[in-house]
């Protein structure tokens, strides 16, 4: 009676499992019903039908479970005979597929009814045969494996064999740290290994390379120690002359940096004692950097003042030294020379204006022009008058020949005469100059007819303005 209380305690169990959707569990509490009833042989209506029910109720979920994953099962196996019939390239994403595959199929047998014998007979069939382009790839990559395990062991006995030359004097630090860099590259290189021989020669690899790594750190804790003392070396510069000090850190420095390594962790550590040693011999030459600078900001607002005075500014940039490859003094620089430029622009602007107005000047009763050169306001006083037309466009085309200017077409014969002139004039040693157009253009005032120039005087006149424009520089 009381293993009936406890088998109905159980299939009540079964029945609130089925109510919350724990099929599996309530399944296997109806099983383990099932097998005690078997053995206690005998047992009453009342549980034979309660035990009846809830198989049915096993059964029905069994049905349903079947109609669910059956279409599941049919995919995966129509999966698998589509890499059958096209295989993937790359036999690796072939095998990693059919795995995949095979995950799913389990996970369906674990949440549902198992497959059936046929079912599960297909299925592993058709992955052995989905199998087969797979199992050549492996087996050849087994054999680089085998090979690359072949290389690593020569590696090792190369690294045995360096310490067994170079132990009684190592190489320098420098040269055993390539030398390792080369053989961890080539060791890379070697790769992939079988498992079973994975941990095995990265153990032997470990351990060659022990003593070289050993001799390394032994070189890079004796130069920790040679850097130590220079740092200490600077410290006790203290010296009345600061450039002095300046100086004899510097030839401390350049003997650091001729030492060899000391770790990488240890390197930026020292080196930021050894500037921090040195920072109170750079603080007068910092002050005076900052003073320059600011200078420099004084002297570039002066620069943008209309009245300021250049030449000045000129001066007191040559006092300035500690700054001179800083990018505000290029840029003060480039102002300097963008103001030189203007001023000159400037300069032949109100040149030119005052020698094309050379013919006004002629009106006025005197002419005073401070810009016009003195020979030239001379003879503006008293020109000669010579009204002589053929002079005057000769000193024209000459000027124009100067300017670069084509001439008009009709004064190309007196054009091509007066260039073969010139030119031999040039090679005889007598070049057209400035004081050349000071001439010409005294030829030209000297031959007007009178002070109230004519038409053709005019013309030939705004002829020689169009070439002025061009030899401006050249003016005297």
């Amino acid at each position: 009676m009381e293993t009936h209380k406890t088998l109905f305690k159980s299939l009540e169990k079964a029945e609130k499992h089925f109510e919350a959707g724990e099929i599996k569990l309530a399944q296997k509490i109806v099983s383990e019903v099932s097998r005690t009833m078997k053995a206690e042989g005998k047992v009453s209506n009342k549980l034979r039908h309660r035990f009846n029910f809830m198989s049915a109720q096993s059964r029905y979920f069994n049905e349903i479970s079947s109609f669910a994953t059956n279409p599941k099962r049919n995919e995966i196996i129509e999966a698998i005979e589509r890499l059958i019939s096209k295989p993937l390239e790359n036999p690796k994403k072939q095998a990693n597929e059919i795995h995949s595959l095979q995950t799913r199929w389990q996970l369906l047998d674990q949440t549902s009814k198992p497959a059936s014998r046929d079912q599960w007979t297909s299925f592993k069939e058709l992955t052995d045969k989905a199998w087969e382009p797979c199992a050549h790839y492996y087996e050849e990559l087994k054999l680089i494996k085998i090979s690359n395990a072949k290389q690593r062991e020569k590696i090792i006995e190369s690294l045995n064999q360096y310490t067994s030359e170079h132990s009684g004097k190592w190489p320098e630090l420098i040269d055993m740290s390539k030398y390792l860099n080369k053989t961890f590259q080539s060791w890379q290189k070697y790769a992939p290994v079988l498992d079973e021989d994975f941990a095995k020669l990265k153990s032997k690899f470990q351990i060659a390379r022990k003593p070289i790594n050993d001799a390394i750190k032994d070189q890079e804790n004796k130069n920790y120690k040679i850097k130590e003392s220079l740092i200490e070396k600077v410290k006790l510069i203290n010296d009345i002359d600061n450039q002095i000090c300046i100086q004899k850190y510097k030839k401390i420095k350049r003997e650091y940096q001729e030492t060899g390594p000391c770790g990488k962790k240890n390197e930026p550590l020292l080196w930021k004692k050894l500037n921090e040693a040195a920072d109170k011999f750079f603080a007068e030459e910092k002050t005076l950097a900052k003073n320059e600078l600011a200078l420099i900001v004084d002297l570039s607002n002066e620069l943008k003042k209309d009245n300021c005075k250049l030449n000045e500014i000129k001066n007191q940039i040559k006092d300035i030294n500690k700054t001179r490859k800083s990018p505000e003094f290029k840029n003060l620089q480039k102002e300097i020379k963008a103001l030189e430029k203007k001023q000159l622009s400037m300069m032949l602007d109100k040149k030119l204006e005052a020698y094309q107005n050379i013919l006004n000047n002629l009106k006025k009763e005197e002419a005073q022009n401070q810009v016009i050169h003195k020979d030239i306001l001379k003879v503006l006083e008293s020109p000669l008058y010579n009204g002589d037309e053929d002079a005057l466009l000769e000193s024209v085309i000459k000027i124009e020949l100067i300017a670069q200017i084509e001439p008009p077409k009709s004064n190309q014969a007196l054009k091509q005469k007066l260039a073969l002139e010139m030119l031999q004039n040039k090679f005889s040693g007598s070049s057209i100059s400035s004081n050349g157009i000071k001439d010409l253009l005294i030829q030209f005032i000297n031959n007007l007819q009178s002070k109230k120039t004519n038409e053709n005087e005019n013309k030939l006149w705004k002829r020689v303005n169009k070439a002025l424009v061009k030899v401006v520089d050249q003016l005297p």
